[in-house]
């Protein structure tokens, strides 16, 4: 079991809003712990958050803990001497547990440098904070993205400083040191040095520097640490950036404008050389939207991401469908009536019950526009689903239910409602049978006694007739989505590419989900609902009247696009 600390930085910024944001809805994992120091919000949803005093309380991976420290006189959005107090106050904390070995990684949210430099004025940032606390001589500021990643010669340093400091022994020790740790994280690694000067130095024109990193990285090479360079810098990434997995540069800025002009959001602050994990957003404090609700978490969740990967380097981290598709459901989903499917559900109940359920669970809700009409008619409502992303939206909606992030398939408190629904063909998700068989077991012991699951499937004359062979292109000024499905007959697996190109800055990224979906036949299911302890109360489609229990199963796999199936316990 590995603890994983988050520093939420200035209490005045925006890292407790991100904090608070990322872990409302994170998928927590069964060997991980994580413990926040500083400040966050608590949700009456999402993930269970449990106040601690010590490290050494945080002992279950199934709740996020806290250990506060804050100043509650302290004004959102203006940072303060005792803001920048109460921010060291957090690293101070959190590096005596990691020093301790109570924790093994840390996750930092941006701090006011100018705010702690008027307590503590020998602060240069979080990289110098942690080596020097750690008694870590030679540590490196690293940065990974999606397009490029980049390791600094140098720290927080003043340009004009950053030429006496390039000796021979300074520049060996920090490229053996660059090349080890990156040894770590790639394998067989292709590595250039960004050149000081323009031109590399025009043979010493201009600059003698780029002729003793030259002349360092060619020894190097012989003792096996392979670095090219030193490339002048303004035609690197036009010319060679494509060639190697990591930039070399000698100063803060050359690297750093390029790497967040193309990765911002998406980037990941690491340490290396320290005793223990640090990684970091790639972003500032942003006092100027600090309070509004707008500060965006993804850099966070991509740092946290980032220390779970150095930790369990093996451990592949699951890709989750509905995750860049999340921005565009609603309105992919818009020709929907949402009136007509809650009316649907709500006259199967009241046909058995004669009245409505007190409490209902909604799995897999997306972005809860079913359960959202649900609690708007005064019922309570919990929904889930395993897609942060869709919770994320459906929390923002008026009306949203009570939201947690679980697989459809995980067990849920036990005989606590009175109805469970499972929408829109997600139990064609569940593409094995045994999946199914604990779908329906966890669902049944969740209901109270006569409590009912009413659920629907896409058939083979939906799949057929709407998906095989089908193709969307959609598009605005900044972006561009592709929508393509097919159907494979041999294994009755509909696959859905979808394909995104988003616009940043001047440059467009692509992004890529891949949705499976199990095509099941009528009679399958029908052997799979007789394998449990539910009574089978029918088979409806929305627009016709006749309880279709009886019908050849075959009928109803070619003539009806979709059938709920309603079940009792």
């Amino acid at each position: 079991m590995k603890k994983i600390a988050i520093t939420t930085g200035d209490p005045a910024g925006i890292g407790s809003e991100i904090t608070s944001k990322s872990f409302r809805f994170f998928e927590l994992k069964k060997n991980i712990i994580f413990i926040v120091y500083g400040k966050i919000k608590i949700f009456k949803d999402g993930n269970p958050i449990e106040k601690i005093d010590r490290a050494e309380e945080a002992i279950s991976p199934e709740k996020v803990y806290w250990i506060e420290i804050d100043d509650d006189k302290i004004e959102i959005g203006k940072p303060t001497r005792r803001s920048g107090e109460i921010a060291y106050k957090i690293l101070e904390r959190c590096s005596e547990d990691l020093n301790s070995r109570l924790i093994d990684a840390v996750v930092t949210c941006p701090v006011s440098k100018e705010a702690i430099h008027q307590s503590q004025p020998d602060f240069i940032g979080h990289t110098e904070f942690f080596a020097k606390r750690s008694g870590t001589k030679d540590v490196i500021m690293s940065f990974w993205g999606p397009h490029f990643n980049l390791a600094l010669l140098t720290t927080h340093l003043a340009v004009a400083e950053v030429p006496g400091l390039l000796t021979k022994a300074f520049l060996e020790t920090r490229f053996r040191l660059i090349y080890q740790e990156v040894c770590k994280l790639l394998k067989k690694p292709k590595i250039a040095m960004l050149a000081i000067n323009p031109h590399a130095g025009e043979s010493g024109i201009f600059g003698k520097e780029d002729i003793l990193v030259k002349s360092v990285l060619d020894q190097l090479k012989e003792s096996g640490i392979d670095i090219d360079g030193p490339f002048p810098a303004d035609t690197f990434f036009s010319q060679h950036a494509t060639k190697y997995n990591l930039v070399i540069s000698a100063f803060h800025d050359q690297g750093l404008i390029p790497f967040k002009m193309l990765s911002m959001e998406e980037g990941v602050n690491v340490t290396l050389g320290l005793p223990y994990v640090r990684t970091s957003v790639d972003h500032g404090t942003a006092f100027d939207i600090a309070g509004t609700g707008k500060a965006s978490e993804k850099s966070l969740l991509k740092a946290i991401l980032f220390a779970e990967k150095l930790l369990f380097p093996t451990e592949q981290i699951k890709k989750r469908n509905y995750s860049i598709f999340a921005k565009y459901y609603d309105t992919y989903m818009s020709h929907v009536d949402y009136d007509k499917w809650v009316k649907f559900i709500l006259e199967q109940y009241n046909k058995i019950h004669k009245e409505n359920p007190k409490r209902i669970l909604e799995l897999a809700c997306g972005t809860a526009n079913v359960s959202c009409q649900l609690v708007k008619k005064g019922l309570q409502v919990d929904a889930s689903d395993i897609s942060a992303e869709m919770l994320k939206i459906a929390a923002r909606k008026p009306f949203s239910p009570n939201l947690s992030q679980r697989d459809m398939i995980a067990e849920f408190p036990a005989n606590t409602y009175d109805l469970v629904i499972l929408l829109f063909d997600s139990i064609n998700y569940v593409l094995q049978k045994p999946n199914i068989r604990i779908l329906f077991d966890n669902v049944y012991n969740s209901l109270q006694k006569d409590g009912l699951f009413i659920y629907d499937l896409t058939t083979l004359k939906n799949c057929e007739n709407n998906f095989d062979g089908f193709i969307n292109i959609e598009e605005d000024e900044d972006e561009f989505f592709i929508h393509q499905s097919d159907f494979d007959s041999t294994n009755f697996i509909q696959k859905t590419h979808l394909t995104f190109f988003l616009k940043k800055g001047f440059l467009y990224s692509r992004k890529d989900e891949i949705h499976k979906q199990k095509i099941y036949k009528a009679d399958e299911m029908v052997k799979l609902i007789g394998e449990t302890n539910f009574q089978f109360k029918g088979i409806y489609s929305i627009g016709y009247d006749e309880n279709l229990l009886s019908r050849e199963t075959y009928i109803l796999d070619r003539n009806f696009p979709r059938l709920f199936f309603v079940l009792e316990k």
